[in-house]
């Protein structure tokens, strides 16, 4: 998968499980042992696996790399106090999502703690840079 497949991918994600689990209670914390318990996990659980399924270490890795070399691009033989500020805004762009993606610490997986990790940290970064992001990734 591409690095912009991951990301489109996490975001699908991240907007499917935060709307399920939200919406019963519309409390702003989850407690991710009940939710996956849950009827309401359980009418996404076959989207969430499908989802899942295309999610890998292998490609965090990729997108991981691919953004890198977007970064480095972006510079080329320049220093980055020489960049016009798009330039300096797509870097940083660039950089938040790839800091997104190296602060994941638990295995993709069907558990609250990816799924805690995915909503509170990468999901907010994912939609802020998306329409950014993906052109670049592409």
């Amino acid at each position: 998968m591409t690095a912009a497949g991951t990301i489109e991918t996490l975001i699908r994600l991240g907007a499917l499980v935060k709307d399920a689990a939200r919406r019963p209670s519309g409390a702003s914390s989850i407690d991710w042992g009940a939710f996956l318990a849950s009827p309401g996990f359980a009418e996404i659980e076959t989207a969430v696996k499908s989802l899942l399924d295309r999610l890998g270490e292998p490609e965090f890795q990729e997108a991981i790399r691919t953004i890198e070399a977007r970064q480095r691009a972006l510079v080329g033989d320049r220093k980055l106090s020489d960049l016009s500020l798009d330039d300096l805004i797509l870097y940083s762009e660039l950089g938040d999502v790839r800091l997104a993606l190296t602060a994941r610490s638990v295995e993709v997986a069907a558990t609250g703690g990816f799924f805690g990790w995915l909503l509170h940290d990468a999901l907010p970064v994912l939609l802020a840079t998306a329409k950014t992001v993906i052109p670049l990734l592409v």
